[in-house]
């Protein structure tokens, strides 16, 4: 399988205030009024396309070779419950037009196609916490099959009272503190940035996605292996190769994650690192700043095994390696 570069990636940790300085004064002005999910992801991926040097002016209408794949775990889950409370409080005359069209799960992707004049494919993916690893390789297939020249493509979640609430009722049980983050990459057909003379970051090499039907069952991890070995063979990598691996399970989920990594890597030892006990469970966010936390960590050009294990049972996993310095 061909490679897909990344050529820039920028990652938004939780903040009061959304930075908004960096962007160019029409998208500050859109991220200014939008949802807060909208606005992490104006603020993540304006600075991605800058660092990436891949900042359509609109001069000449849409981008149509550039586009959009956010995942997320809970997209519009905020602005539904804004919106309901609204309702309920003041009827059909507190009814809120603005936040009314943000209580869809493809807004925040929608906002960053408008803002940047973006005319390529516009996707948003919903698979609990693992949904940005899964943007990420819904991403690199669009590229290959040439969907697409570039993608801004990655994760982000919005947190808020209603949704700690929700969580903390048992609405998902992610074993780790909740957290608030947006990560967005540049991923782009290699002939289109060197075009530009875009350096890579690093190389999507191979990845894949799978549901498991019960993940609390002590036998579970058989969806995640196969994600692991199909990942692996896409990127024609040996498990010997590998030299970081990042886990992903909810505590609770442990034996799943320790089970699947048995049948797909040993006898092989890579480093294994868990970004989530440092960061947090940052749900759609958490895949794409395991990568770059992966690659980061590991030596230079050396490939990388990220997995995102959810308690919903979706899981993914994704092999890259860094560009070689």
């Amino acid at each position: 399988m061909s490679g897909v570069l990344i050529t820039a990636g920028h990652a938004l940790a939780a903040v009061a205030d959304v930075p908004l300085g960096h962007l160019p004064e029409a998208v500050q002005a859109r991220a200014a009024r939008s949802e807060r999910i909208t606005a992490l992801t104006l603020a993540a991926a304006g600075a991605a396309l800058a660092a990436a040097r891949l900042v359509p002016d609109g001069s000449t209408g849409p981008s149509p070779g550039i586009g959009v794949v956010l995942g997320t775990a809970f997209g519009c889950f905020l602005s539904n419950a804004a919106y309901q409370q609204r309702f309920a409080e003041g009827g059909a005359a507190a009814a809120s037009p603005r936040i009314f069209a943000a209580t869809v799960s493809n807004a925040a992707a929608g906002e960053l196609a408008i803002a940047y004049r973006l005319g390529g494919p516009g996707v948003t993916l919903t698979a609990g916490a693992a949904s940005g690893l899964a943007a990420l390789g819904h991403a690199s297939d669009l590229l290959r099959a040439g969907q697409a020249d570039a993608l801004v493509a990655g994760g982000v979640d919005a947190l808020g009272a209603p949704l700690a609430r929700w969580l903390a009722d048992g609405g998902l049980a992610v074993g780790r503190p909740p957290a608030e983050a947006a990560v967005l990459l540049v991923l782009e057909r290699p002939t289109f940035a060197r075009e530009r003379g875009a350096p890579a970051l690093a190389i999507v090499l191979g990845h894949a996605t799978g549901f498991e039907p019960a993940p609390s069952d002590a036998d579970a991890g058989d969806a995640l292996a196969g994600a692991v070995t199909v990942a692996l063979e896409e990127a024609n990598v040996r498990p010997a190769d590998i030299a970081v691996v990042v886990s992903a399970a909810p505590p609770a989920l442990s034996r799943l994650e320790t089970r699947a990594l048995a049948t797909t890597l040993e006898p092989a030892r890579p480093r294994i690192i868990s970004p989530k006990d440092t960061y947090g469970e940052t749900f759609g966010a958490a895949g794409p700043l395991g990568l770059l936390t992966a690659l980061h960590e590991a030596p230079s050009g050396a490939p990388v095994l990220v997995l995102d294990v959810c308690a919903s049972g979706h899981v993914a996993a994704l092999v890259a390696r860094g560009a070689s310095s």
